[in-house]
């Protein structure tokens, strides 16, 4: 066969580069030759007399508006030196010029300070203050735009700072405590004439941190005139005329000194040694020498950097009349071409009149070879954008459009069906329907007569069978197919295959799979040809295999062109099967740690009642309420499936911060409570007290009968601590507001005293002895008080948490207080400030530990969800103080099921369990305050569901009639 032509049915095909290139080779040719011809005639000439009118044009308007911007600061520093301004010696004489140099400084835009220095060491100087560490260090008013500083040598460089703002109202001064700047060291100040106005070379100005230049000149009595330029601000000059972006514009003096640059990639400044740089800091010694070879003022010379061509010209620039400096200006070559747009525009010319002339010949042999290309790209076009359908094409006598065509429609048919399998696997969340799903697409993507799929049970010791398919009788009936051990010798060749050699196997025996179908399948045993793959996961661990089932008849067929994409087709599946059960086994995993962990929190106190179980239910069924509801507000709101879980996920945690929690602040029962309840420690103290009592009267009369007048005594001695006792024990439970009466009653008891005859520091663990005050100096017998709150009560703060700007809670100092009368005065309920500090801090703990999980972006919200139900509506909540609308509706939601869980809840300790009606009328109130959301709270009511919860959850004796009439806002 001729590799060029091929001959059928007596006519010849010839490849499609014959037909294209010989047409094509012609007119590149004669284009090319053309296009060169008219670039290379005017490239030359054009490059020197672009370069030379650039290079001009750029000098002259660098010279003019330096001239423009500086020459009139040399003319004002002039005339000021002849003012009575430097005749001024006091502050109110000076500062009666700021408005002047405040209107100077507006003229001229590129000056930055305006400074007056006399002999003597005093100075002043008006400026506008726009850099920010500067700012800092005059700790100047927000607003302020000018600035006036008097520095008097005479009263020790004291020195005044005057702020005012952009109006040059004033606003307030200052006076500076550290040693300012000292003109009078410089050089430029030294340097200073009364002939000329000098610039001096470029200096660190120490109170801006920039780099910069001075305008200055002496006056007829020695005192001079000054004016400082920041270096940025001349730059600014030589970046206005930069035209293409190699363009480098370069300020220099005749010590080759750099003054400014407009290229942003050269630093001039060297902050870290605070120095000015020279040419030879910018530009290597090639280019150096180069420079030193082109004449001042005369013509452009070209030179090499890098590899590319450049063109220089330096240009004298006057700054004044006795001060002139050099300008150096480059510019790559291949940037000075844009005058040849004229000679491409005439390429381009010739090149469309040539392809014009073209056009009748190509288009009559195009028309003949174009379409059947156009159809194989239609249905490309088609097949990129995942549009399977089928476009009839026209024959074609160009061999390799004939196999484009086919080649197109065989990748048509494999990517369709990749296409929607893929789609199908992606859309199906059910595992068992997935397998169905993925033998169903796979058998009719192979268009296999039979399909088995079998999988790897868990404990790897079985392959089970999971689908099958028949295609004769569409039957998918797994009942009578059985599963086989891994060690079964009647499979023993095909599981070596794709369990150790992970190789796909042919010709496996139908007849031992599928006995029942066997003479269902439309072919016999000698038309049966099967071929077994392995599934893999993504570790190369075999899950299954796939036993397909064709007519022998097609088995050639498939070795040698769909072999390769059967077995692509099953890796795809197995991975997509294997990610899918990964991903239930996760789930199911998360699922269970999610419910372990609020077991956990509920498990650690006897007391919360389930609570991290009672929430989660109730806030799902007030959730899906509202999105269930077609009433505003809820009536855009609506849960998706996504949604839902995560608040699931978010509601099960909302609490589990609480593991950082102590079981006894948790479950704190009495004010006196910590790992005990120390009510026990203070009545053995007043048992102390009344012996003493008795053992004091009985001193008295020595050891004879203790006489009557003795005893009432005694007795009313008792009788007051039994009633002190009671009062303290009464106080304990904290079941009421404290009164200021009983405060101070028990302050009072508390400063009774008895005497303590046995070291407190024994028998202590070292934690509690290092709370002890001077515990080495104890010595007993010691008289202390009946109530205490000593140093040894305060638990120091040991973590050293920083505090998120996020959260409004601020930690107290000690981690807890156990003082005996600080806790015994708590007003409302048994927690102190650090106890309840350390409750409210679970919800902190909670949102940290949940946004450390890697949670999906469709879960983002799991934390805010969570942490938000302790929030108000009115931004008075924690820990972040949000308001409703900063908050999501699902943590709103939460808000009001912890809520109600919380004061129906019957087996807490600190409190007794209150009723529907009770519970109600409190939750009204806190809409009214609005602590939580008015239209949920309704919605809560109006559907029932404090009834539904009650009928699972409350005791009968909770369960009151409850009219919600009286609740709705």
């Amino acid at each position: 066969m001729n590799s060029l032509r091929i001959k059928i049915k007596n006519k010849l095909i010839f490849p499609l580069h014959i037909h294209i290139s010989t047409l094509f080779t012609v007119m590149i040719v004669v284009i090319c030759s053309v296009q060169i011809y008219i670039t290379n005639k005017g490239i030359n000439h054009l490059l020197l007399e672009a370069s030379s009118s650039i290079f001009s044009r750029v000098s002259t308007e660098t010279s003019n508006l330096i001239r423009s911007e500086y020459r009139p600061v040399f003319n004002a520093i002039s005339k000021l030196t002849k003012r009575e301004i430097v005749h001024t010696k006091t502050l109110e004489q000076r500062n009666a010029y700021f408005t002047e140099l405040a209107m100077l400084l507006d003229l001229h835009k590129h000056v930055s300070t305006y400074r007056i220095t006399f002999p003597n060491g005093d100075w002043f100087g008006v400026g506008i203050l726009g850099n920010s560490l500067f700012r800092k260090r005059l700790n100047a008013p927000e607003s302020t735009y000018y600035f006036f500083i008097h520095n008097n040598s005479s009263l020790e460089n004291k020195t005044s700072a005057f702020f005012y703002d952009e109006q040059a109202r004033f606003i307030s001064s200052n006076e500076l405590n550290e040693r300012q700047y000292d003109p009078r060291h410089e050089n430029w100040f030294k340097n200073s004439t009364k002939e000329n106005v000098v610039l001096s070379k470029p200096r660190y100005f120490p109170g801006l941190q920039q780099f910069g230049l001075s305008i200055h000149k002496k006056s007829a009595n020695n005192v001079v005139v000054s004016a400082d330029i920041l270096m940025d601000k001349i730059n600014h000059v030589l970046k206005s005329t930069t035209i293409y972006p190699s363009s480098l514009r370069v300020l220099y003096d005749e010590e080759n000194i750099v003054y400014t640059s407009n290229a942003p990639s050269l630093a001039l400044i060297k902050k870290e040694e605070s120095k000015i740089i020279n040419l030879k800091d910018l530009f290597n010694n090639e280019v150096l020498s180069s420079i030193k070879h082109i004449n001042l003022d005369q013509k452009i010379q070209r030179y090499q950097h890098n590899e590319e061509n450049w063109y220089g010209k330096i240009f004298s620039v006057p700054i004044n009349e006795e001060r002139t400096l050099n300008l150096l200006i480059t510019v790559k070559e291949s940037e000075l071409l844009a005058s040849a747009y004229l000679i491409r525009q005439q390429t381009i010319l010739w090149s469309f009149v040539i392809l014009m002339l073209s056009i009748p010949c190509v288009y009559f042999i195009s028309q003949r070879i174009s379409k059947p290309i156009q159809q194989a790209t239609e249905q490309a076009r088609l097949i990129s954008t995942f549009d399977f359908s089928s476009i009839d094409h026209t024959p074609t006598k160009i061999l390799e459009i004939a196999n484009l065509t086919h080649s197109i429609s065989g990748m048509r048919s494999a990517i369709e069906n990749y296409f929607n399998l893929t789609n199908s696997i992606s859309k199906e969340n059910d595992f068992d329907e997935l397998i169905k799903l993925i033998g169903r697409s796979t058998a009719e993507a192979t268009k296999a007569n039979a399909a088995y799929l079998y999988l790897v049970n868990d404990a790897e010791t079985h392959i089970e069978p999971q689908f099958a398919w028949r295609a004769t009788t569409q039957n998918e009936d797994i009942s009578q197919l059985e599963s086989f051990a891994l060690n079964d010798e009647k499979i023993a060749k095909t599981i070596d295959h794709i369990m150790i050699k992970k190789k796909p196997f042919e010709n496996l025996n139908i007849n031992l799979l599928d006995k029942q179908e066997q003479g269902k399948l439309g072919l016999n045993s000698e038309q049966i040809w099967s071929i077994t793959f392995p599934l893999f996961s993504r570790e190369k661990q075999t899950i299954g295999a796939m036993v397909l089932v064709f007519d022998v008849k097609n088995s050639e067929y498939i070795r040698h062109t769909q072999f390769h994409y059967f077995e692509s087709l099953v890796n795809y599946t197995a991975i997509a099967l294997d990610g899918r059960k990964m991903q239930q086994n996760q789930k199911n995993l998360l699922d269970s740690f999610i419910q372990i962990m609020a077991s956990s929190i509920d498990t650690k106190s006897p007391y919360t009642g389930n609570h991290c179980q009672k929430v989660p239910l109730l806030t799902q069924w007030l959730a899906q309420v509202a999105s269930d509801s077609s009433t505003p507000p809820f009536n855009d709101f609506k849960l998706s499936s996504t949604q839902q879980e995560e608040l699931r996920i978010a509601s099960w945690l909302h609490d589990c911060g609480k593991i950082t929690t102590p079981e006894y602040v948790v479950d704190k029962a009495t004010k006196l409570e910590t790992i005990y309840n120390r009510i026990h420690e203070i009545r053995t103290r007043f048992e102390v007290l009344k012996r003493d009592a008795e053992i004091k009267q009985w001193k008295q009369v020595f050891n004879n009968t203790l006489p009557d007048e003795y005893r009432e005594e005694l007795e009313q001695e008792w009788q007051r601590l039994d009633e002190e006792f009671a009062l303290i024990a009464r106080v304990n439970v904290g079941d009421e507001f404290l009164s200021e009466q009983d405060a101070e009653k028990i302050q009072e008891i508390g400063q009774q005293t008895w005497v303590q005859t046995l070291d407190n520091s024994l028998g202590l663990a070292w934690e509690e002895k290092a709370r002890l005050n001077n515990s080495n100096n104890i010595r007993v017998p010691l008289t202390v008080t009946l109530l205490q709150d000593n140093q040894s009560h305060l638990i120091p703060r040991t973590t050293n948490t920083d505090q998120d700007p996020r959260f409004t809670l601020q930690p107290p100092e000690y981690t807890n207080n156990i003082g005996e009368a600080y806790n015994l005065s708590i007003q409302r309920g048994t927690l102190n400030n650090e106890e309840r500090f350390t409750i409210n801090d679970h919800i902190i703990q909670t949102i940290k530990m949940l946004e450390a999980l890697p949670f999906p972006k469709t879960m983002k919200d799991v934390p805010k969800i969570a942490g938000g139900h302790h929030e108000k509506v009115d931004g008075t909540g924690y820990p972040m103080g949000l308001k409703a609308e900063e908050m999501p509706l699902t943590a709103r939601a939460m808000a009001i099921a912890d809520i109600f869980e919380a004061l129906t809840s019957h087996d807490r300790p600190y409190k007794k369990a209150k009723t529907l009606t009770e519970s109600l009328k409190i939750m009204s109130f806190m809409v009214k305050d609005k602590h939580i959301d008015k239209a949920l709270f309704n919605l809560f009511l109006t559907s029932g569901l404090y009834l539904k919860y009650a009928e699972i959850h409350l005791n009968p004796e909770q369960c009151d009639d409850v009219d919600i009439n009286n609740y709705l806002s």
